[in-house]
């Protein structure tokens, strides 16, 4: 059975059985208090899931909410990894979800893909560094609120009134509104994930869904097949939505 302390930003949300903490992985202050309470305990895994996502065309990102970006999916990893790492285990290991994103197919989400990408790249070297075992959890689209929170974040882009790519962020809202009814079952997630934990020894990195799986196969064609397959793919499905 195992003992599980959870951190989030709004506590009153889990089973009673979890042991909760306030925790904003943008909050450095934060951490340094929790480091004192997690002074006498030994962690066997430490499970990362905070993130958000900025979307936007390129030329008009914002400084600032890239900055945000980066500040939580980035950075709040790396926090993770400064202030609690030092309470694994001998044999313990640290998993991050992060998001077929980190592959960087994805147009008008550049500073999600990003984030996720040197997240990734982050995470592995620390592995090589340590020799402690890291996992990179990649899924696909995943049924949560996730995506409504999306649009709520990013609803200034999304009403802008630039003309130039108004179809798109109307197909993004459309998209992130499906995918938060009809992606990948959160649960079907969840399993993978425990099983993931349960294994003596992890692959580095796992692709849950076949979108995930898809994209990775990406990596393995030429960066123009890839863009002009994603081009044709948004612009025949932005034609769609008309």
């Amino acid at each position: 059975e195992w003992n599980i302390y959870a951190t989030s930003r709004q506590i009153g949300m889990m089973d009673e059985k979890v042991r909760e903490f306030h925790l904003d992985v943008a909050n450095e202050m934060d951490f340094i208090h929790l480091k004192e309470k997690f002074k006498d305990i030994k962690f066997d895994v430490i499970l990362n899931f905070a993130g958000i996502a900025i979307a936007g065309a390129v030329e008009e990102l914002d400084e600032l909410e890239l900055k945000k970006q980066f500040d939580v999916n980035y950075f709040g990893l790396l926090r993770i990894i400064k202030y609690f790492t030092p309470f694994l285990n001998q044999g313990g290991r640290l998993i991050n979800v992060s998001s077929m994103a980190s592959y960087g197919i994805f147009p008008f989400l550049s500073p999600y893909c990003a984030s996720k990408a040197a997240a990734d790249i982050l995470l592995n070297s620390f592995s090589i560094e340590n020799d402690i075992k890291v996992v990179s959890i990649r899924p696909g689209a995943i049924a949560t609120k996730f995506w409504e929170t999306s649009i709520e974040l990013n609803k200034n882009t999304f009403n802008s009134q630039k003309e130039k790519f108004q179809q798109e962020k109307e197909f993004l809202v459309e998209n992130a509104n499906r995918n938060s009814l009809h992606a990948t079952s959160p649960i079907y997630v969840a399993k993978k994930i425990a099983q993931i934990v349960g294994l003596k020894n992890p692959k580095p990195v796992y692709n849950i869904g076949l979108d995930a799986k898809f994209t990775k196969l990406t990596r393995f064609l030429p960066q123009k097949i890839v863009n002009n397959l994603v081009k044709l793919a948004l612009k025949m499905r932005v034609k769609k939505k008309k």
